[in-house]
């Protein structure tokens, strides 16, 4: 764990805009059709709104600070090309995630998504565990892992920080699931002082990574709507979700923040070590956050990124996994680290809102 303080000051000029952006949940699943033209202005209520998301249209998009409608780009083909020359594929295939666990559980909770890209691509694939964000983007921006499980937050910081990447799908909990997910604040069961947000102040804070969306960028703009600013408080890095947990529960923080996935699944469960059911309580829930996208390397050859969409939008679900009998049942599938189902196909503009988040903020991490 290190001090958050610097981190957080840099966040803390937050404006309207994050906690307006914090309430909308992203481009998620069917939406009325707009009738508007590029370059005409929209609002914050409309922000984020598409005619089609993943097709040709427009959206209210945040940049430089007004709110306009934006052409939304079509999405890339996801048809693998009739001749494909193997000879210019890579000798192995990376895939890497952002920690959400321990190098070993990741590691685990990702072999069924290995074994399927190793069997579809006919070349090795490998898994590759960072132990930290900034890691896993480091990877891919030097071209060392090819397709990147991401927080929302984390994938814009890896492309504007030089990675050629974009998503090749974003995650949903089921196939007819509106991609998207929540932070949670939390507190020891146990502890009558903390029964929301606005208690955490005077209290000692853990975050979860300094690139976490649900874990650091969206707490913050919680905690500042509640009228709590973060660098005046006793903070620091857990490094992962379940450590946050862990470390709220042994009482090295006295609150904390984790995504939905750890309290709502895991944590029940068993599956967070020396926390049970019934020791950590949710005080505060964010508003639903832009779901987390698989970014493919595009500077790889055609071919190879056309068959990793493929893969990624048609045969990494649990519906098909069962179906080629990769898995007995959809409730045993395991697809990535959290009880996702799969992926469904999106663009990068979805990830607009965080881009307004960046820019409100002026954090160096965005730049």
């Amino acid at each position: 764990m290190y001090s958050a303080k610097k981190t957080l000051r840099r966040i803390a000029a937050v404006t309207a805009v994050l906690t307006a952006v914090m309430a909308i949940s992203f481009g998620s699943g069917v939406q009325a059709k707009i009738e508007a033209k590029v370059g005409d202005k929209c609002t914050k209520a409309q922000y984020g709104k598409t005619q089609k998301i993943g097709a040709v249209g427009v959206r209210c998009t945040f940049k430089n600070k007004k709110y306009s409608w934006t052409k939304v780009a079509t999405t890339t083909a996801t048809t693998i090309p009739a001749t494909v020359n193997k000879t210019k594929w890579p000798k192995k295939f990376v895939i890497g995630a952002v920690p959400s666990e321990n190098a070993a559980a990741m590691t685990l909770k990702y072999q069924g998504l290995v074994k399927l890209f190793q069997d579809e691509l006919g070349i090795p694939v490998e898994f590759y565990s960072a132990t930290d964000y900034a890691g896993i983007i480091e990877a891919q921006i030097a071209n060392k892992v090819d397709l990147a499980f991401y927080g929302p937050f984390s994938y814009v910081i890896a492309k504007l920080n030089g990675a050629k990447i974009e998503p090749a799908g974003v995650a949903v909990s089921t196939a007819t699931g509106v991609p998207g997910y929540r932070a949670y604040g939390i507190a020891k069961a146990n502890n009558p002082a903390v029964t929301k947000l606005a208690d955490f102040k005077g209290k000692r804070i853990c975050f979860v990574d300094p690139a976490s969306t649900s874990g650091t960028l969206y707490p913050t703009a919680g905690l500042l709507a509640a009228g709590i600013d973060p660098s005046k408080e006793s903070t620091q890095y857990a490094g992962g979700h379940p450590q946050a947990v862990q470390a709220v529960n042994s009482g090295i923080c006295d609150v904390g923040f984790a995504y939905d996935d750890i309290l709502d699944v895991n944590v029940p469960a068993g599956k967070i070590s020396g926390v049970g059911a019934s020791d950590i309580k949710t005080v505060w829930k964010s508003g639903l956050i832009a779901g987390s996208p698989i970014a493919v390397r595009l500077n790889m050859e055609p071919s190879l990124v056309a068959a990793v969409r493929d893969i990624v939008l048609n045969k990494a679900n649990k519906t098909a996994m069962v179906k080629a009998g990769r898995c007995t049942t959809e409730a045993t599938c395991q697809i990535i680290e959290d009880s996702s189902w799969g992926f469904i196909k999106t663009t990068d503009s979805y990830y607009d809102g965080v881009r307004a988040v960046c820019e409100s903020t002026k954090s160096t991490k965005c730049k």
